[in-house]
């Protein structure tokens, strides 16, 4: 692996919504597996490489990378075991950034979390989930690698500049930025998960298109097993304070729309309306 793509370790200890969330990667599960390393996000090549674990015996964590940019640490209920020797690892005590999610029914797991943050010291931000939706892990978990600089640095052209937009992109992410409670926008080509414009701030759009380039394919995949005919008009996710909503084009197959809304601010009907109105102005 080249030196300038990070790694970000998720230590998996749920029954099945992990699994879920694994399926979003693109990495197929075997029976007896309990590591994928390297996955790369959304095909985009600049974003960090996800290495998943999912270990059933203490031996199994000897493949977590000592010292990664970040550990991801997913807890669900029935864990209480694995996860003692997981909060000793030392991919624990020496990243800077831990990131613990914790379903909502893991009471016991969050007694002993809580008991190595006041006993041990341990350095970590615990993100109790609102429901155990595998989406709401997905977008939650994308939502807080987005406010890391993970991204690797790229060497653009002289004639090839990140996000550059033509006047109608431009004028198209101004737009939508207006709508009441936007908090960033980005249009997205999900077949390489690369953003090509975006507006507003807050997290990694960057990474935040490649994760949700993940979910839909994923979702288009679904559909297509299914033998719906109709198409997917968007993807909605809660989450306690925001809306993601993700708005395919059906006039520009590959790419979608992406808007971050404040729930407190925002319509979500009126939202919806706007992004069908400016979808049909896109030109690329």
């Amino acid at each position: 692996m080249p030196e300038n793509h990070p790694t970000v370790s998720v230590i998996d200890l749920t029954a099945s919504i992990g699994l879920h969330a694994l399926a979003q990667l693109g990495a197929p599960a075997a029976p007896t597996q309990h590591h994928w390393p390297q996955i790369l996000l959304g095909g985009n090549t600049a974003a960090p490489r996800i290495d998943w674990h999912r270990p059933r015996q203490p031996q199994d964590l000897g493949t977590v990378h000592p010292a990664p940019e970040t550990v991801a640490l997913l807890v669900g209920p029935g864990s209480l075991s694995m996860l003692r020797d997981v909060l000793t690892h030392r991919a624990i005590a020496t990243t800077p950034a831990v990131w613990i999610f914790l379903l909502p029914s893991a009471v016991m797991e969050n007694m002993a979390i809580q008991s190595a943050m006041q006993g041990a010291g341990l350095p970590a931000l615990v993100l109790q989930l609102p429901d155990s939706a595998p989406q709401t892990l997905w977008f939650i978990l994308m939502e807080q690698l987005g406010k890391l600089n993970l991204l690797a640095p790229t060497h653009p052209t002289p004639t090839e500049t990140p996000h550059s937009m033509t006047s109608n992109l431009k004028e198209m992410m101004s737009t939508t930025m207006t709508i009441d409670g936007a908090l960033a926008a980005a249009l997205v080509d999900y077949r390489s998960g690369m953003c090509l414009a975006q507006a507003g701030g807050g997290m990694n759009l960057d990474l935040a298109a490649a994760g949700n380039s993940q979910v839909v394919q994923a979702k288009l995949k679904t559909i297509d097993s299914l033998g719906l005919r109709k198409g997917i008009e968007d993807i909605l996710i809660t989450l306690p304070d925001q809306y993601h909503l993700i708005r395919l084009i059906p006039n520009h197959p590959g790419l979608f729309l992406y808007l971050v809304l404040d729930k407190t601010r925002g319509n979500l009907a009126l939202a919806r309306y706007k992004l069908t109105d400016i979808e049909r102005s896109l030109r690329v």
